[in-house]
């Protein structure tokens, strides 16, 4: 990916974060002697008139509220290859999802960080809008806001609706732990209420350090200073029918409220002096230092370029990462390191789902994550996808077959991979340049987590299951009752590469 060395009038420094459409870089405004965040529209993309004019609707939405409780924006603008660009506030100190790389808060800081999205949400409604994709990483955290306070700002309207548009056909959409039920039906129609589901699996993010699952356990489960008021208010937001939810995030804020002086824990954020919130960043950043861990910064979502070789540190061992296959590890490759290659990487801290000896491109580790780990389902996981666009294209991202109409990563036909792609059928049909790793890897996930709910009940092995039915069909695989015999020769491919890729 090439740095551009201006946007208008701004410079442009570094790479903050990549996504489906658009990057994010850091930038800064010389006349006024501060850093901003330029968000670029991918040049894949920018051809696309739709997209384009998803992005500069992001844009003016977030004009048309300018609250300090969303990201702001300054300027807008195109780059001289045509590509639109705006200019919103720099959040400093990353995301919500950085800060519980590190673990969940106490539960009254959690508390209080939930009450702040609520905030915002409430903002965002009062102007007829809904988010419906409020996550951790849509969540900025800026230093030094007003009173000296952490500034929490909601970002990412890219998939958001006006009220203009909310009763016309709805598409599903939404990331999936935090996505209301009804995002994920055709017309579902989500109004308000599926951002109060969203705020509800943020907060229990919060509390617990992981997203809810289907039907889950109260937060105090996992955090036993949470009392019983606030799992009741965390699962009344998550409940799936809609109507037994808190009608909007003001209520919804409101019980946290009530709740927070019950919790005999830490002060709230912003009870303490400046100097005591710096001295507290240290002492957390000094038990990451002798835990062995980093906190992941916004630069690490999508690393850019390819490499064939790639040092790590862990726990103050250099690991390398090179090719292979099932085969033996051979001369000139990178040997595993003791403890058997378990540990950091780009998207995957501590080798926590995949080998990292192995030849899985460290800048798609992210990516097929993500995928593996789209929802909860048997026989789904990071390896399987891994397996999968091994068999399929060697990791080449580049992989054209004009024959079969298939291209990419994972060997995607445009036609299918339109119902599968970031924001489905409210994007233009992908043409085979733009079938890139960010798009193609994700869409793996959303398939199997939408057809592996017609396997229930078929006897196999479910992750071979999975991957017979992305080779034919759901209704193929449970016909046969297992993988059926034309691709038994792929699903035993896919067998040797779970092996080898799986973490533990």
């Amino acid at each position: 990916m090439e740095t551009p060395r201006t946007a208008g009038r701004y410079r442009i420094d570094r790479l903050l974060g990549s996504g489906a459409f658009a990057t994010v870089w850091l930038g800064h405004d010389e006349e006024l002697a501060s850093p901003v965040a330029v968000k670029i529209l991918a040049d894949h993309w920018a051809q696309h008139a739709e997209v384009r004019e998803r992005f500069v609707q992001e844009a003016r939405l977030l004009r048309r509220v300018d609250s300090h409780r969303l990201v702001q924006v300054f300027d807008i603008g195109e780059l001289p290859d045509g590509r639109p660009y705006f200019v919103m506030t720099y959040a400093d100190l990353g995301t919500l999802e950085d800060l519980l790389a590190a673990g969940p808060p106490p539960p009254n800081r959690a508390l209080a960080l939930a009450r702040e999205v609520a905030r915002g949400l409430r903002e965002l409604h009062g102007r007829g809008i809904v988010h419906r994709d409020l996550k951790p990483s849509n969540v900025l955290v800026r230093s030094g806001g007003s009173g000296g306070d952490d500034r929490i700002m909601i970002s990412d309207l890219g998939i958001a609706r006006s009220g203009d548009r909310l009763s016309s056909l709805t598409l599903p959409a939404g990331s999936p732990g935090y996505m209301a039920p009804e995002q994920a039906l055709i017309d579902g129609a989500p109004d308000h209420r599926a951002d109060v589901y969203g705020l509800g699996a943020l907060t229990y993010h919060l509390l617990t350090g992981e997203p809810p699952g289907e039907d889950p356990p109260p937060p105090s489960r996992a955090q036993a200073a949470v009392p019983p008021a606030v799992d009741a208010a965390v699962l009344r937001a998550l409940e799936p029918d809609r109507e037994r939810r808190w009608r909007s995030a003001a209520e919804f804020e409101q019980a946290l409220s009530r709740t927070m002086s019950r919790i005999d824990t830490d002060p709230l954020p912003g009870r303490k002096t400046r100097a005591g919130r710096r001295a507290d960043r240290k002492a957390d950043r000094r038990a990451r230092a002798r835990a062995g861990g980093r906190r992941p910064t916004r630069r690490g979502l999508l690393l850019a370029g390819a490499a064939a070789t790639v040092a790590l540190v862990s726990g103050g061992m250099v690991l390398a990462l090179a090719g292979g296959g099932p085969e033996p590890v051979r001369d000139g490759a990178a040997r595993p390191s003791p403890s058997g290659g378990h540990g950091s990487g780009p998207g995957d801290p501590g080798g926590r789902f995949l080998r990292l000896d192995r030849d899985i491109p460290p800048q798609y580790r992210r990516l097929i994550v993500r995928a593996g780990t789209w929802c909860q389902m048997r026989g789904l996981s990071p390896a399987l996808v891994a397996a999968m666009l091994k068999v399929e294209s060697g990791f080449d991202p580049g992989l054209a077959d004009p024959a079969e109409d298939e291209y990419g990563i994972a060997r995607w036909t445009p036609r299918v991979l339109t119902h599968w792609q970031p924001g489905g059928l409210d994007n233009p049909e992908p043409r085979p340049a733009d079938i890139t790793p960010d798009v193609s890897i994700p869409a793996v996930g959303r398939f199997l987590c939408h057809w592996g709910k017609d396997l229930k009940g078929v006897p196999g092995d479910p992750a071979l299951n999975l991957a017979a039915t992305y080779r034919t069909s759901a209704r193929s695989v449970a016909k046969a009752r297992g993988v059926p015999p034309r691709v038994r020769p792929y699903a035993q491919k896919i067998a040797r590469y779970l092996a080898y890729y799986r973490a533990d």
